[in-house]
Parts: C-alpha cells; sequence; structure tokens
C-alpha cells in the first residue's frame, strides 16, 4: 500500500497538471498569435505554427502523466528526480513569468503561481520519511513501511 506522502503527492501533481491545463486553454489563442506571428517570417513553414504549438502542449502533457506514473506507481527514483528537477527549473523561470504579467494579464500569472506552489508541495511530499521509505523499499534495501 503507498504511503500518505505519496497520495498526497499525487494529488498535489496532478491538481498542479489540471491547472496548467486550465492556463493554457485560457491563454491559447494568445499563444496561437504569437507562434502565428513569429512563423509569419517564414514562408515555408508558415503553416506548421499551430501544429507545433498542439504537439509541444501535447508532449508536455504526456511527460508530466508519465512522471506522475513513474513516480506514484512505479517507485522510481529516476522519475522522482526527474520531477524535483523539473521543479526547480520552475523556480528559476517564475519570476521571468511573473514579470511580464502585464502582457499577459493577471490570472495566467497567479495561476503559473498556483501551479508552483502545488508542484512545491507536491516535491516536499516525496521527501517526508514514510515516501522516502517507499522509496527504498522498491530496490529492496528496506523493508516497506508499516501500514497505517
Amino acid at each position: 500500500m503507498r504511503p500518505q506522502s505519496i497520495i498526497r503527492f499525487e494529488q498535489a501533481y496532478l491538481a498542479s497538471i489540471v491547472v496548467w491545463g486550465v492556463n493554457t486553454a485560457l491563454g491559447w489563442s494568445t499563444a496561437l498569435a504569437e507562434v502565428n506571428r513569429n512563423f509569419a517570417a517564414l514562408p515555408p513553414v508558415r503553416h506548421l505554427g499551430e501544429p507545433l504549438l498542439i504537439g509541444v502542449t501535447l508532449f508536455t502533457l504526456c511527460l508530466w502523466l508519465m512522471l506522475w506514473y513513474f513516480t506514484a506507481r512505479t517507485r522510481s527514483e529516476v522519475a522522482k528526480w526527474v520531477v524535483v528537477v523539473f521543479f526547480g527549473l520552475s523556480a528559476v523561470g517564475l519570476p521571468f513569468s511573473l514579470a511580464g504579467f502585464e502582457k499577459t494579464g493577471i490570472l495566467p500569472a497567479v495561476l503559473n503561481v498556483v501551479t508552483f506552489i502545488l508542484n512545491g508541495l507536491a516535491v516536499w511530499m516525496l521527501f517526508r520519511p514514510d515516501a522516502s521509505a517507499w522509496f527504498r523499499a522498491s530496490d529492496g534495501s528496506a523493508p516497506p513501511p508499516p501500514l497505517a
């Protein structure tokens, strides 16, 4: 049975994906207009802007869902550390996304902060004692945590 910290990780991480999805949907037309404007200067690939934006969005969603699955369901230490690294990268990028809130609006900035906080909570849950014991038990180096 999975420990409470892993269940809380799962809830926070999946909630952050949902908030990200809402933020992406709300800003889709703006992002699409920006991509099309950037691609307009390149006539041979002008028509690739929208498919590229869709592809990047779907790739990102699939990557995050795979990280959730491998971290919370298969006890993958590698996936756990990839989640941590992505959180660190988002910590570096958050000030830059907040600096441009005048261009994007206050709602996307708030949703970015909510996503960041949920990811931070999820990462914190991965390092709680019961989660650490659960990950160690996956390689046989420690007994599984007691059922609560």
